[in-house]
Parts: C-alpha cells; structure tokens; sequence
C-alpha cells in the first residue's frame, strides 16, 4: 500500500513554468494589514503545484524571520507534514490548525521578501527542465525524504545557530527542483543536505 501511494505520486505530471519570483509576488500579495496569518499565505497558493507549499515555509525559514524563536521547529514541521504527503500522494495538502493560527508581522515578512529577491533571480535564473529521468524512482522519493528529515531535524537544531537555516536552504534547493523538474539542481539538493550535516555537527561542537 506504501509503495503504490509513492508510485500515484510519481505518476502525476506537476505543472511547469513556475518561478520563484512567482511565489514571493504571491506572498506580497496576501499581506493587507500589520500582520499575516500561516492560513492566507497557504490560500495565496496554487494547491495543484505542491513543491510551491514546501517551498514556502522554507523561504520563510531562510530569510531573516528565522530568528524569531519557535518558528524553526513550526517550519520544520510544516516542510516533514508537506513533504510525507507529497510522498504518499496525496492530491491536497492537509494542514492542522495550529500551524494555519500562526501569524507573522507583515512588516519583517515584507522585509524578509525583499532579502528573498535577489536568490529568487538566480534560482530562476539557473534552473531549467533537464535531466528529468533523475525524477523517476527513486530519485523523486529521495528528494521528498530529504525535506521530510530536514523537517524533522529542524525542532532539535533550534540551539545551533543557523543549523535550521541551512537546512532550510536545502529544502528550498529541493523543492524549486521539483517546481521546474531540474535533476541537475535536485543532484545539488541532495549533495546539499551532506555538507549541511557536516557543517551542523561542526557547528554543534563549538
């Protein structure tokens, strides 16, 4: 029953033709008062391009909003709960109600937005549909429980400084990979997610 839901998952065709500068225009567009709720950011979303709602708690977590305490381990358990999902399938993406309470001020994530631009232009830049048999089993599922054990890491890590953050950018690596169907920036991703290990346990022994 496991591996048919991965095998539904990797059945379906994502939408292409989406952008990272996409999504920040998106989350600019949401915001209409001193701050913004997790629920009108998730609306602000296509529901049909599922990378885009593992990509954004991410964006959140890699831009200076990371510093506001508990937020890492609300992101890292957003990105675990969106990536086992995608994983198994899943045509929508289910949220609990804890995670759509939560509110940020519109004025850091305006602010936040505008650190988010210029790697926005580069991701957009450099990523391109190529080397898409790397999508094929298991290589998609590798992706996805990548993000869900960055997600899952991220609670733990709220200590180490940055630790979260870099983990964060792994994911975001990931997730714009499947946006566009990039192996290539998928290859990176996951080669990522090594020297991020390596530079946490560094980190963590300092």
């Amino acid at each position: 029953m496991f591996l048919s839901a991965i095998q539904e998952g990797l059945s379906r065709e994502m939408p292409r033709g989406q952008r990272v500068q996409d999504i920040l225009e998106r989350i600019r567009g949401a915001i209409a008062g001193p701050s913004v709720g997790m629920e009108t950011l998730v609306r602000a979303m296509d529901p049909a391009v599922q990378p885009v709602m593992l990509m954004l708690p991410a964006l959140i977590l890699v831009s200076p909003l990371s510093g506001i305490p508990g937020l890492s381990s609300l992101v890292g358990l957003t990105i675990a709960l969106v990536a086992v999902q995608m994983l198994l399938g899943r045509p929508t993406i289910w949220f609990p109600a804890f995670i759509l309470r939560r509110h940020l001020s519109a004025e850091r994530l305006l602010r936040a937005l505008e650190r988010l631009d210029r790697p926005a232009r580069l991701i957009d830049r450099r990523s391109l549909a190529r080397a898409g048999w790397f999508f094929a089993f298991p290589g998609r599922p590798l992706a996805l429980s990548t993000c869900t054990v960055c997600g899952l890491a991220m609670p733990f890590l709220e200590l180490v400084p940055f630790s979260a953050t870099t983990l964060a950018l792994v994911v975001t690596i990931l997730a714009a990979a499947l946006l566009v169907r990039d192996g290539l920036l998928a290859a990176i991703g996951l080669s990522g997610f090594g020297f991020a290990i390596f530079l946490i346990v560094k980190l963590a022994s300092t």
